[in-house]
């Protein structure tokens, strides 16, 4: 079997960060590596919620990183014994633009009338209130951060947004903020680039048609280094591969690892991500091994 140039692996931001030692967060790389991962997206960021200490949220919110207990150089060291082992490391911002009522800003945001009219149902079980980045204020404070971010980690390989930077087409009122959301996103990446070109700015988005139809993201204006294209819909699978032989890469489910041996006989795909969606991605890994440890 043809091995992908990224195997990369989806790791929650609360998933090793709480108390965390560093000998605890080095092992837990190793193990990784050892089931053939070459690549950990791990979250750094959701909710409007830093896992590290943030200068910008300090001055913007009053308030330095998430409510958790992580070790302030965690990135660091997960970064470090990555590197060792030849594998790259992804930053994951979870959420993007979106929030919901557990957001520690959320009450402000209201407050300052930062968030688009409506509620963004777009997935089932949770409301999400959308930050409107047509506001100066917004868009500089998403800008702000990322530039913070690969200052503060220069050794990050990429940051990775996904698809709730976007807007959902269902919010009230017939308006196209495609546009705009095109001219936010090229903003904020060109400041990223600006303070640290070796950085990747990637996205895990849906489908060209799809992401701007429904969300407003007219990504191939947006110029992103790479595009993983979401197939979690199994039903579409089919048609989502087609769009990943165009791009970067395809990303799945743990409930699709059955897909995994046709993506792998499929030289057209460059790259496979896997997003747990439950809390112990080192048992999804484990699964892994079969199909990438050879």
């Amino acid at each position: 079997m043809d091995k992908k140039a990224i195997r990369g692996i989806y790791i929650s931001r609360y998933n090793v960060t709480n108390n965390a030692s560093e000998e605890k967060i080095r092992k837990q790389v190793r193990h990784y590596h050892s089931q053939g991962i070459n690549t950990i997206i791990h979250g750094v960021w959701g909710n409007i919620c830093p896992m590290y200490t943030s200068e910008v949220m300090q001055k913007t919110f009053g308030y330095k990183s998430c409510p958790n207990q992580f070790r302030d150089l965690w990135l660091t060291w997960l970064i470090d014994e990555a590197h060792k082992h030849g594998m790259e490391v992804h930053a994951y911002f979870e959420k993007g633009i979106k929030i919901d009522k557990n957001s520690p800003i959320f009450d402000l945001a209201i407050e300052r009338k930062w968030v688009v009219p409506g509620v963004d149902r777009t997935y089932p079980g949770i409301e999400h209130y959308i930050l409107d980045v047509e506001i100066p204020e917004v868009a500089n404070f998403f800008r702000d951060i990322l530039v913070e971010f690969v200052e503060k980690y220069p050794k990050i390989d990429a940051v990775q947004w996904d698809d709730y930077l976007g807007y959902h087409a269902e919010l009230p009122g017939k308006v196209n903020r495609t546009n705009k959301l095109t001219a936010f996103s090229q903003e904020m990446i060109g400041a990223m680039k600006q303070a640290n070109p070796k950085v990747s700015f990637d996205l895990c988005h849906h489908n060209p048609y799809w992401a701007k139809k429904y969300f407003a993201a007219d990504w191939p204006k947006w110029n992103v280094d790479r595009v993983f294209i979401q197939a979690y819909n199994d039903k579409n699978f089919t048609k989502e591969v087609d769009y990943a032989e165009t791009y970067d890469g395809i990303a799945i489910s743990d409930q699709q690892l059955h897909r995994l041996p046709e993506i792998i006989d499929n030289n057209k795909i460059k790259a496979i991500l896997v997003f747990p969606n439950g809390t112990n991605p080192e048992d999804i890994a484990s699964k892994l091994k079969q199909f990438y440890v050879k």
